[in-house]
């Protein structure tokens, strides 16, 4: 069971490192797209086609890796008046309910890159992307989150995780 947690563990990670490239690569071509547009009147034509699918591959390979550490938005304004208990059931139903939505994601991320991928689809635009290459993100983003919710969830049943609310300062 170690073993596999590891190995989960390690996929974030090189997800989440994978997401950090993008963001450095589309960081750098964005800069030297307004440099060369501005400076030079000669624009990179894919500049703005990279960067929207990178947003999305971004997105869905960081997400599990940031909810590992505690990066995802929390609202924690009523759970600092709640009692162990009750901070318990949240935990438990929040991460039921994020790995709910993450096997939607899964499910229909995957069936629509397949369907894409049998159909041939490609993007029509400057650089006529596969379709089924941009959104194979959403499936591998979605099975990252999927067990990553169902850890906590089982951190949360066997009480080795507290949902704990930051105090208020």
């Amino acid at each position: 069971m170690n073993r596999m947690l590891r190995i989960f563990a390690a996929g974030e990670n090189i997800a989440a490192a994978g997401a950090t490239l993008l963001f450095v690569g589309m960081t750098v071509s964005i800069c030297a797209e307004v440099l060369l547009r501005y400076g030079f009147n000669s624009p990179i034509s894919w500049v703005v086609e990279i960067s929207e699918y990178s947003l999305l591959w971004i997105t869905f390979l960081g997400a599990a890796w940031v909810l590992r550490n505690g990066g995802h938005v929390r609202v924690d304004i009523v759970l600092q008046y709640l009692s162990p208990r009750a901070l318990r059931v949240c935990g438990l139903v929040s991460s039921a309910m994020g790995a709910l939505t993450a096997l939607v994601l899964l499910i229909f991320g995957a069936e629509a890159t397949y369907s894409a991928m049998m159909r041939g689809a490609f993007k029509p635009t400057g650089i006529d992307v596969p379709t089924w290459m941009v959104i194979i993100v959403i499936p591998v983003g979605g099975l990252l989150l999927l067990f990553r919710f169902a850890r906590f969830f089982a951190e949360y049943w066997t009480r080795q995780r507290d949902f704990g609310a930051e105090l208020s300062h």
